[in-house]
């Protein structure tokens, strides 16, 4: 006989709140996502997606409730550790660079965590960087200043930055934010690309826009106010009632070439 093994999950949260300054910005939000999954947390401004994304990547712990990350438990895990396996891009890590640095050193920075490069990279390092690099078409670019760089290449840049520690887990926070519409189609292609890779990370991607979801993403969850008003297969979140809901419009939703609209109706 064959002892059976079960695969651990990818995160699991159980019944978590989290409390600011006496606030509560999120409530009894439960999560289990899968290996094989990718997902897409949306919700309006002020719904607490950051915040559920803070504590996903390990800046903060849950007020309430239980939490489980690549197999950490929060209380009984070292969540610095937990964060060296977990690639994050977001406007607040952009905001933190050292933006006169050039791109590869940028990219190279990821592999420690750190703002700035500190650190002598391998040979190994450099390689991966230089991949990454040309995946995302930045090969021509990678001794330039990264404050040189279109809004879109710095957005792939910080891409190939959370890639380079060859993370289990990729967390996206609003990653076309500011993007013109040729610009997001070109990093949203990249994200598909990626997503595509046989071997890749699960995806978390943060957005208020549903037309940002790309087709790879299989799950999603809609936040309002803190507490969640629908998750599941996206086919199931991503309806006009209850986006309707998340969003306090009269929505209708329209599905093309895999990925999907809002269209807000007039009262």
């Amino acid at each position: 006989m064959t002892k059976s093994t079960t695969l651990r999950p990818v995160i699991r949260l159980d019944n978590i709140s989290f409390i600011r300054d006496h606030t509560t910005i999120l409530q009894d939000i439960s999560l289990l996502i899968e290996k094989g999954q990718h997902w897409a947390i949306i919700g309006p401004n002020g719904s607490g997606k950051t915040s559920l994304v803070s504590i996903i990547n390990g800046y903060h712990h849950p007020s309430e409730g239980k939490a489980e990350v690549l197999g950490r438990i929060f209380g009984k895990s070292d969540l610095r550790e937990l964060r060296l396996h977990i690639g994050e891009a977001s406007s607040e890590i952009k905001n933190m660079l050292h933006t006169e640095d050039n791109v590869i050193d940028i990219v190279l920075s990821g592999r420690f965590a750190t703002i700035g490069l500190y650190e002598n990279p391998s040979l190994k390092d450099k390689l991966r960087a230089r991949i990454l690099l040309e995946f995302f078409g930045l090969s021509e670019k990678e001794d330039i200043p990264f404050n040189i760089l279109s809004s879109g290449e710095q957005q792939k840049t910080l891409l190939a930055r959370a890639l380079m520690p060859e993370p289990e887990l990729l967390v996206l926070d609003e990653p076309c934010a500011g993007l013109d519409i040729g610009a997001r189609e070109e990093l949203l292609n990249a994200i598909q690309k990626m997503c595509d890779a046989p071997v890749g990370p699960t995806l978390i991607i943060v957005t208020h826009h549903i037309e940002e979801i790309i087709p790879a993403v299989t799950h999603a969850m809609a936040l309002r106010q803190g507490r969640i008003v629908a998750q599941g297969d996206k086919r199931e979140v991503l309806t006009g009632e209850a986006l309707s809901r998340t969003f306090d419009l009269n929505i209708e939703v329209q599905e093309r070439f895999g990925r999907f609209w809002a269209i807000v109706k007039k009262i």
